[in-house]
This record gives structure tokens, sequence and C-alpha cells, in this order.
């Protein structure tokens, strides 16, 4: 770990955070005002976001068999520091309503099977834990659910084919889109 930044992340992050938030205008090179309140908002959103990736990454790599302490060391700090903050035991979890259930526990193994026929009901994915998903209910849509790693070489699925971004949980993004409806047999060809 260093205590420098590394260049080209930071313009890389202060690209994104422009997009996100700054509304582009025609006038002068310096940054009105609104532009920059844009990208103090949408730095906030990066700063959460990263944190909570950071936690799903180091949650995985404890799962995965690698020790508090190696992970502490890592980050600069104690084994007891890295596991009051990234404690497994813990995920913070939000009250969806009564339109909303949980899936799980269940494995990475067998939870695609459980989404897809969560999806084929009309369960949409909103959040994703090490273990368990949370679904909202969509009484008139039918979803199709896809999984893909952050460290596959494959390409992440496009809007254009109507996939969009569900959820993380790393290292795995999940991609919701509409199910189209399923015609009915067609009785004159049985």
């Amino acid at each position: 770990m260093s205590n420098t930044l590394d260049p080209q992340l930071s313009v890389e992050l202060s690209k994104l955070a422009v997009h996100r938030g700054a509304v582009p205008t025609d006038g002068p090179a310096s940054p009105t005002t609104e532009q920059l309140l844009a990208s103090v908002i949408a730095f906030h959103d990066l700063v959460r976001t990263s944190t909570e990736l950071q936690g799903q990454a180091v949650r995985a790599a404890h799962e995965a068999g690698v020790s508090w302490a190696r992970i502490g060391t890592l980050l600069g700090t104690t084994r007891q520091a890295v596991q009051q903050r990234f404690d497994p035991t813990y995920t913070p979890r939000e009250d969806h309503g009564d339109a909303t259930r949980i899936l799980g526990p269940v494995s990475r193994g067998e939870e695609m099977v459980h989404l897809a026929e969560a999806g084929r009901q009309g369960w949409r994915l909103i959040r994703s834990f090490h273990g368990e998903h949370v679904l909202e209910q969509h009484d008139d849509q039918r979803w199709e659910i896809m999984r893909v790693s952050v460290f596959s070489p494959r390409a992440l699925p496009s809007r254009k084919d109507g996939w969009e971004a569900a959820t993380t949980r790393f290292p795995d993004c999940f991609y919701v889109r509409k199910r189209r409806p399923e015609r009915p047999a067609d009785p004159s060809k049985t």
C-alpha cells in the first residue's frame, strides 16, 4: 500500500466524476460552481461505492482463505482493525418493504438456478451479498438474470441488448433484463 496517489487512477476517477455529475457547458474552460458541486456529489458517490466494493473484496478474499492478518498488512493496519471493519458476520440490511424477499442461504454454485427461477416468477434482483440476494416483486414483469465475474475475459452485457446492471457482489456483477413474453405453443404444429 502506498501513501501517494496513482496519477492515472486519479485522472480516470476525475473523468468518471465529471461524466457522472457535471453538466457540460459551451462556456469558458473554467468550471462553474454548479459543475464543481456536481463533481463533489459524484466523488461522494464514488467513495461510497468503492468502500462497499472494497468490503466485498475483503470478505471474498477472507472466505477464500486469506487471513485477517494478511489483509490487515495489505491495508496498513492490524488484524484486529481489519476484522472489526470487515467482519463477514456483519452485513447491513435495508428494509425494502413487503414486496421483497431474501433468496438464501445459497452457494455461488447454485445461486444462478435459483435466481433464474425467481426471475421467471417476477422477482427482480436488487441487492446481493455473499450467500444471499434481495429480490423485489414485479407482478407484471419477468426477468432474465446474468452473472459475470470481473475477472472473466468476456465482455460485460450490453445495454443495447437490454441488459442493465442490477447489483454487485465482488467479484461478480449481476445484470437483469426484461424477459420477452413466451408465445403459446401453436396447436396446429402438435
